[in-house]
């Protein structure tokens, strides 16, 4: 039997981010209890550049920046997702270190619905110059290789829909709203694909439900008045899944400020192969920016050239706003190496690449 290697590798890919999900999120539960005990300081280590800044600006001259602000940046984002991030100074120095001095300007985390929001963990990355990047995932975490946790009715979006979450989801939202820095929400990613329970082909789900699902989310933020959050809507690339319609699950632009992507090197060599299927479909029902919200290169021959290449790719394109790169190995609970420091081919790509990238100024707490 043939099998295509596209669907094969969206395949394999699934598997492993299934496998890393729980990890993940229970390494970045434990790093955040960890930081709370600890001071919080914006020391750059001797060497490093800091990611730009800005004086704050906002309509009420408190001192806190407004969404805008990041929704028309003046250059590119830089982001990572990994182990300790954002909560950690030490890990910020690490890979600021690691990338040549170039220090990062957005910072990607993960919660899911049996988790509250954390404050603490926001002002953690503004105090590095981050903007905070927040996948909130709609379900209960759990063991999930090869799909195991895929069936969790209580996470259904019929249940979404049907207002079983509307405690949790009002509490979370006036949360953020007290809270009052602008945070993106990167809520329910990969929806097109069927290894997370939001998917509409798993978990009891129906055709529509997705885009139900998520406005209902959307307005009791809007309700409460949660105006201080950015709404990105992320599937993953189209590679191997031509067969799911991407329009079809959009909310719309009234529900989204930016779209995104998880957009792996898994075969490739340049950005445009993994991005440019899933960037031209999206372009024929949305305008909306886009950001590549996970990244990263399987260990093969092909990942240094990737990284070189998008690295490049991003400063040319005017509808792309950055990328956040996957900083997870093995023994971090990533299934394989995505690091850019994996080898030392892929090191020095993304030292190159990253040494000439235009970053975007980020607004920080006043001293």
């Amino acid at each position: 039997m043939t099998i295509n290697v596209l669907v094969l590798g969206a395949l394999m890919f699934a598997v492993g981010k299934m496998a890393a999900a729980s990890n993940v999120a229970a390494a970045n539960k434990e790093a955040a209890a960890a930081a709370a005990a600890l001071p919080t300081t914006t020391a750059v280590p001797s060497g490093a550049t800091p990611a730009a800044t800005e004086p704050v600006a906002s309509a009420d001259s408190s001192g806190i920046p407004t969404v805008q602000q990041f929704l028309d940046p003046t250059g590119k984002y830089y982001g990572l997702s990994a182990p300790s991030f954002p909560w950690s100074q030490s890990t910020v120095d690490k890979y600021t270190l690691l990338d040549g001095g170039v220090a990062p300007n957005m910072a990607e985390y993960f919660l899911n619905w049996t988790e509250n929001f954390q404050p603490s963990t926001v002002m953690d990355a503004y105090s590095h110059a981050e903007l905070p990047v927040l996948s909130w995932e709609p379900w209960a975490g759990g063991s999930s290789i090869l799909y195991k946790a895929v069936g969790q009715p209580a996470y259904s979006l019929e249940s979404i829909i049907d207002g079983a979450h509307d405690a949790y989801i009002t509490q979370f939202a006036e949360a953020v709203k007290a809270n009052k820095w602008p945070i993106a929400i990167r809520f329910a990613h990969e929806m097109n694909g069927s290894w997370y329970p939001w998917s509409e082909s798993v978990n009891g789900n129906k055709p529509g439900q997705y885009v139900a699902a998520w406005r209902h989310v959307h307005d009791i933020f809007t309700k409460v008045g949660a105006t201080n959050v950015i709404w990105i809507w992320s599937p993953n690339v189209i590679r191997g899944m031509t067969s799911v319609s991407l329009s079809e699950l959009y909310p719309g632009d009234a529900y989204v400020d930016w779209v995104g992507a998880t957009a792996y090197e898994v075969t490739e060599s340049t950005a445009e192969q993994v991005m440019g299927p899933t960037l031209k479909e999206i372009r024929k029902f949305t305008q909306k920016p886009m950001l590549i919200t996970e990244t990263g290169g399987e260990p093969n021959p092909e990942k240094a050239a990737f990284t070189a290449s998008l690295l490049a790719w991003i400063p040319t394109q005017p509808d792309v706003l950055g990328f956040v790169w996957f900083e997870y190995n093995g023994e971090d609970g990533g299934r394989t190496n995505w690091t850019f420091e994996g080898d030392p081919n892929t090191l020095k790509a993304f030292k190159t690449g990253i040494s000439a990238y235009p970053l975007a100024r980020i607004p920080v707490p006043p001293s």
